[in-house]
């Protein structure tokens, strides 16, 4: 599609484009319609047709036609018979289809159905064109399509009768109007002449063509009534067409024709019958207003009616707010109509009653409020199907609350880097500016604005002519205090938050960005605060992010919410509610000039420091509720005295005890960890609200405190309390404690007694303890769920009343190097009822113990579903259902595979499938299961239909790796449909120093929600497998496979494998069908190879042209979904032609060296910097990378740069194993004859010219004896080699390095 912005296109030249063909057309109606618009102010383009030469329309033809706005196609007797005709619709409906021109259809004495069809002089015309063209069959073809396309378009259907027909656009009554007698004709100021023609149809003339007052048309010579109706008609619809016009997007619309694709999926614009709400929400400034008008200049044109209610909070404030938008959005839907509105409950009824039955396009744009869209957009019954109805907000809740479906919400983030880039330039280097800045100064820019398009353009502008030294004067103020135009457009988030979640929203902005959202809530929580419902208002407002249990928020948004709390007294930080800056905390505690205004205060330094702390620091802080102090040592060492007011205090490493003042405490948490703490001092029996106690890695503290003086305590940790020997028997009667942390205690040998039932205890942690053996009443741990007793290398046994444990769902045991086996399960003869042998268990980890079997638990607990065991050297046996498990580790467990443990036993198709949701399995050895099929790639490509995907069950997986030490690995799952990223499922586990095999299947429907089938009903899938690219893993991948799990096909398979269908049947495994073909693993890989041979769309010699219904199998290729994994950090693209000097140049376009294993090792990454060019204009750049080693092609990469029109450097930086690795893993040299392999890559650049291509590799430090084998063999160029002097992993530091340097 063409950009969406309309500040980005030229200007039309013609308002009306006329296609036809004949003299009959051209002198008698064409001129009549042509007269008629050209009256009207209507700009029009008429070819003459006489001048007409060749069968290819000229180029000034083809220009006028891109250059209109709206295109009548006159279908007559005879166009079809006109190559020229033709040729001009195709570019027509070209036209159209880039979303540049409204086409609409006259069908002039001829039946639509004999254009679309063709049929009778259609089909005759477009028979002699076949005969004539017989060697150009596929421009007929383009006819055909273009004629099918464009009559079934509504249009207008004049017949040669008494009798105008108008489908679409002519209702009922204007039908009526047109047959009603001449004598029902108003008198007019024009002199009328009134007769029959010779068919007997009324005619009339006027002197000379006059538009009347009423805007009805006359002609000074002959026209028939209906004629002059039918064209007034087209000439009121052009007129109401131009005036919907597109809107003003954006300066630069970068970043946003993608964007408004994806929408344009949500949007589900095929489907007709039904109506749609879209939400777009996003934080401000990130671009969801610009979208939207983006979103609607793509498709307004599809609609009867649109309207683009913009700024509805700002507009509705005022009393008359609401009624003014209620009829913007009327007159705008009901063009050349106006609306007075005398209230918004009228205007309600008024919208639903006029646009009810109309296709419309409703935009409401900023909306805050429900009752906002109750006014406007009240449900979806107001609109006629087929509408499409579309909110932007800063508030999701707001889209919940009106029923907005969550597949229908779409959230606007911030631009990738990529993307930023080339915003900020465009704004801050306009022109040909002469004044040169750092590549530093422009990536610390980017770093503030992070991705939001208002602060790149904001500051774009603002720095825009301006050199270095004013750059950097910016960034410092910056620093200091937000730039006020940016934040006056966030702080609109927060001006409407109540009041407690204006509290939450600060804490989290001054204070604990980044933290564990657990954290924050047990802090917040106990400030009495309702944290939940205020976190969960902040996220759907946008202002901050959970991400994978971390709070995150914007920098931007950060720093307004800093700044609010900095204006609250600027000059004096004693008077602010908040501290958090070392300065302004020193200032206040060393300098006693701390206030009532003062409600909390965290400082947390990178390394400790002794200050000097005042006791008295905080007997003025009468309201403070947080004081957190890391690495913050006090060199006074007499107690500190807190206000009674302190909810959270959390001072790791302080010198002594605090104290609080006499009378009601609310402290809810404690942290004094680190400490030299020797016991809990009596005072702690006045805290009745503590709940949380953190005294972990405290030296001196020898006996755990007895919790009768804490009866409200919830969570204790004691763990890495070297010198604890004692674990207190109070533990066994507290009725509030639920988690309870003993790890790491190594002088810890006994677990106290719980003589009756404890129905608080959740979570006991006693791993790295030197506990032998649990208590017999462990068993009165009734609600307990989670037990950690890894390395405690003292026990030798569980006792039997463990399997009391009825709510036990986590139990860990990993490196228990003593224990053998487990207890065997004994009946409760006293409690028949009581269930036994862990019913709830979930989790069980067992790794590094001998167990010789694990027959000794009778069977797997029914709900279990992960097992560890990996590194279990003597398990010999398993139970029998262990197959049952979803998630099993066997790594490094030799003697099961000496026992026959097959992994083809696995997976019994036949009865596991069905139901199955998820399952993997890492066992030893180094074979796949035969029913695989194998697959070199690590991906298969398919395109089905809606029919044969409802028989999919799930996908199953396999790769056999080997790895050359003991670490955790990686790998990941990533799914797209239609090329777009839909899913990745990343699962890591512990591997040793042989062949294993990972086997994994997932079930399709949980892996892709929500229907992906367009209006032709296919879809595009791809599943793909990559391992961990950390270059320390080494992981050599030597097989991969894949199969489809569906249902039985039964007949039905040559129905479902339909013509044009990407999808070798091979792939297909029916459950409860027997598959022949599996009986050997050649006949599987030849099958694969052909299937792999047709999915590739990059190959040696290009790519390939497979185009099916629709689907362009290059846009969804591997190579593009493999480089899109790539963080766009690790890519940089810059102005300029020259390439920088530490690069080493090659000839053309492909880099070659030799290396053995030893140099390979030490390879950190490749910087690749090209030199492209652009000519003739702004055009996108894509390119692909294609690289070999051995001569077998490995990871191809391709991508596109973004659009560009002069030279530019683009700079990539890539890990090895991508580009030469099976699977992304390490090279396995074993495969090679030789010691010493070729390790090449060609790149290819589309839509520019490659003009030079250089290259650098990044290495660790090569001894000397490597370099002189370098020296003497000429491997390689040794100028491309850059040795590291540090030892960071961190690609992404690297290649910073690289790009500054």
């Amino acid at each position: 599609m063409a950009s969406s912005s309309s500040s980005s296109k030229p200007r039309k030249s013609y308002d009306v484009f006329l296609s036809f063909r004949g003299p009959d057309v051209r002198n008698y109606f064409l001129g009549h319609l042509y007269t008629a618009l050209d009256r009207v102010g209507i700009s029009t383009y008429k070819d003459d047709e006489e001048l007409r030469k060749g069968e290819r329309i000229s180029t000034e033809l083809m220009k006028a036609i891109w250059e209109s706005r709206i295109a009548v196609v006159v279908f007559s007797k005879i166009y079809a018979s006109s190559t020229w005709c033709l040729e001009e619709l195709v570019e027509i409906m070209e036209c159209k289809e880039q979303g540049d021109l409204m086409v609409f259809p006259v069908f002039y004495k001829v039946d639509p159905r004999e254009v679309r069809t063709p049929r009778e002089s259609y089909l005759e015309a477009m028979a002699n064109h076949e005969r004539k063209f017989e060697k150009d069959l596929e421009r007929v073809g383009r006819w055909k399509n273009a004629l099918s396309e464009a009559g079934s378009l509504s249009g207008w259907h004049f017949t040669d009768g008494s009798k105008v027909s108008s489908p679409g656009r002519l209702d009922k009554n204007r039908e009526r109007e047109l047959q009603e007698p001449l004598g029902h004709e108003k008198a007019t100021d024009a002199a009328w002449w009134q007769g029959r023609d010779g068919g007997g149809n009324a005619m009339r003339a006027a002197v000379g063509p006059v538009v009347k007052a009423d805007g009805s048309i006359f002609f000074s010579h002959f026209v028939s009534e209906y004629e002059a109706g039918f064209i007034q008609q087209i000439v009121e619809e052009i007129s109401t067409q131009l005036g919907r016009v597109p809107l003003d997007v954006a300066k630069y619309p970068v970043g946003i024709d993608s964007r408004v694709q994806q929408l344009r999926t949500i949007l589900n614009l095929w489907s007709k019958d039904d109506v749609l709400v879209v939400g777009l929400w996003g934080q401000g400034g990130v671009g969801k207003t610009t979208l939207a008008k983006a979103i609607y200049n793509a498709m307004f044109r599809e609609f009867q009616g649109s309207s683009f209610s913009e700024r509805v909070r700002e507009n509705s404030k005022s009393p008359s707010g609401l009624v003014a938008l209620q009829e913007k959005l009327l007159s705008e839907v009901l063009l050349g109509k106006t609306f007075k509105v005398c209230s918004v409950a009228r205007g309600s009824c008024l919208i639903r009653d006029r646009l009810h039955n109309k296709k419309v396009l409703i935009i409401l744009d900023d909306v805050d409020d429900a009752w906002q869209l109750d006014a406007l957009a009240g449900n979806c019954q107001w609109f006629g199907n087929g509408s499409r109805i579309i909110i932007t907000t800063r508030d999701k809740h707001i889209l919940v609350s009106h029923g907005v479906n969550r597949d229908h919400m779409y959230e606007v983030e911030a631009l990738d880097n990529s993307a930023a880039l080339e915003l900020f330039r465009k704004h801050a280097f306009q022109g040909n500016q002469e004044i040169e800045i750092s590549n530093n100064l422009v990536d610390r820019v980017l770093h503030y604005a992070r991705g939001l398009p208002l602060a790149l353009e904001v500051l774009g502008s603002s720095l825009c002519g301006r050199g270095e030294n004013q750059w950097k004067s910016t960034l410092q103020k910056l620093a200091k205090s937000p730039h006020k135009k940016i934040n006056d457009v966030l702080k609109v988030s927060y001006d409407g938050l109540e009041d407690y979640a204006k509290e939450i929203f600060l804490d989290i902005a001054c204070f604990f960005k980044g933290r564990d959202a657990e954290y924050i809530k047990k802090v917040l929580d106990s400030c009495d605060f309702d944290t939940i419902i205020g976190i969960n208002n902040l996220i759907e407002r946008c202002l901050i992010k959970d991400e994978q249990g971390t709070l995150e928020m914007h920098d931007l948004i950060q720093s307004m919410g800093m700044d609010i709390v900095k204006e609250e007294c600027r000059d004096d930080p004693g008077k602010s509610s908040r501290l958090w800056l070392y300065d302004d905390v020193l200032d206040v505690l060393q300098g006693d000039v701390g206030t009532d205004s003062i409600k909390a205060i965290v400082l947390k330094l990178q390394k400790p420091e002794v200050k000097y702390i005042s006791p008295s620091a905080f007997t003025n802080m009468r309201k403070l509720r947080l004081l957190i102090l890391h690495n913050v040592e006090n060199s006074f060492s007499g107690p500190i005295h807190l206000p009674n007011e302190l909810r959270w205090f959390e001072w790791p490493r302080c010198a002594s005890i605090p104290e609080f003042r006499d009378g009601p405490k609310k402290l809810v948490g404690l942290d004094l960890s680190n400490t030299n703490i020797t016991r809990v001092l009596k005072q702690f029996k006045c805290f009745g609200k503590l709940k949380f106690i953190n005294l972990s890695s405290c030296p001196s503290l020898v006996c755990m405190p007895d919790l009768s003086c804490t009866p409200t305590l919830k969570e204790l940790d004691l763990s890495g309390c070297e010198n604890l020997e004692r674990a207190h028997e109070s533990i066994a009667y507290h009725g509030k404690l639920q988690k309870l942390d003993l790890g790491r205690c190594p002088k810890l040998q006994r677990f106290p007694d719980i003589p009756n039932k404890n129905k608080s205890l959740r979570e006991v942690y006693l791993n790295r303890t030197s506990i032998v053996e649990l208590p017999a009443s462990i068993g009165n741990l009734v609600s307990l769920e989670k037990m950690v007793l890894n390395d405690c290398e003292k026990l030798t046994i569980l006792p039997s009343s463990i399997y009391r444990l009825q709510n036990l769902l986590d139990l860990r045991l990993t490196c228990c190097s003593k224990l053998i086996k487990f207890p065997k399960v004994e009946e409760d003869s006293s409690d028949p009822h009581t269930k036994t042998g862990f019913p709830m268990l979930s989790e069980l980890y067992l790794g590094g113990c001998h167990l010789p079997e694990l027959q000794e638990i009778p069977k797997v607990p029914e709900k279990l579903r992960s097992l560890d065991a990996s590194g279990c050297k003597s398990l010999s046996r398993i139970p029998s259902n262990l197959f049952d498990v979803e998630d099993v580790e066997l790594c490094s467990c030799p003697e099961l595979v000496r026992n026959g443990l097959s992994v083809n036993d696995w997976f019994m198709l036949e009865e596991k499938f069905h139901g199955k949701t998820r399952h993997h399995a890492v066992l030893p050895g180094g074979e796949m299961p035969k029913w695989l099929l194998p697959n070199k790639e690590g991906y298969i490509s398919f395109v089905v239909s809606k029919d044969l995907y409802k028989k999919f069950l799930g996908v199953a997986f396999c790769f056999v790796f080997r790895a050359e030490e003991e670490r955790y690995r990686s790998f990941t799952l990533n799914v797209s449909v239609n090329g777009k990223h839909s899913m990745d499922y990343r699962h890591d586990f512990k591997s040793f120093n042989l062949d294993h095999v990972y086997l994994g299947y997932r079930k399709t429907k949980d892996m892709l929600r929500g229907d992906y089938f367009g209006p032709n009903g296919l879809s595009h899938f791809h599943f793909s497998i990559r391992v961990d690219r950390d270059l320390r893993s080494k992981t050599i991948v030597k097989k991969c496979g894949f199969r489809l799990i569906c249902k039985p096909l039964e007949n039905d398979l040559e129905v479902l494998l339909q013509d044009g269908q990407l999808l070798d049947p091979a792939l297909l495994y029916e459950v409860g069908y027997e598959d022949s073909q599996m009986s050997s693993e050649e006949e599987s890989s030849s099958e694969t190879g052909d299937l792999q041979d047709s999915q590739t769309s990059t190959e040696e010699d290009g790519s390939s042209e497979l185009v099916y219904k629709g689907f362009d199998i290059a846009d969804f290729s591997i190579e593009k979904d493999r480089y899109s994994h790539i963080d766009s950090c690790y890519r940089k693209v810059r102005p300029g032609g020259e390439m920088p000097k530490e690069f080493v140049l090659v000839e053309g376009c492909a880099i070659s060296f030799m290396a053995s294993q030893d140099l390979y090792d030490k390879f950190l990454g490749l910087v690749l910097c090209v030199v492209f060019g652009v000519e003739d204009g702004k055009k996108e750049i894509s390119f692909d990378i294609v690289p070999h080693v051995g001569g077998q092609r490995r990871n191809v990469l391709a991508g596109t740069l973004g659009s560009f029109d002069s030279d530019h450097v683009w700079i990539q930086y890539l890990v090895p194993n991508v580009l030469w690795g099976m699977l992304e893993g390490a090279v396995d040299f074993s495969q090679f004859e030789e010691s010493y392999l070729q390790f090449s890559l060609a790149v290819r650049v589309s839509g520019g010219t490659v003009k030079k291509v250089g290259y650098l590799l990044s290495c660790r430090r090569l001894e000397d004896d490597l370099k002189v084998v370098l020296e003497d063999n000429q491997l390689m160029d040794l100028a491309s080699l850059r040795e590291e002097s540090f030892e960071a992993e961190d690609i992404g530091w690297r290649f910073r390095y690289f790009t500054l340097t």
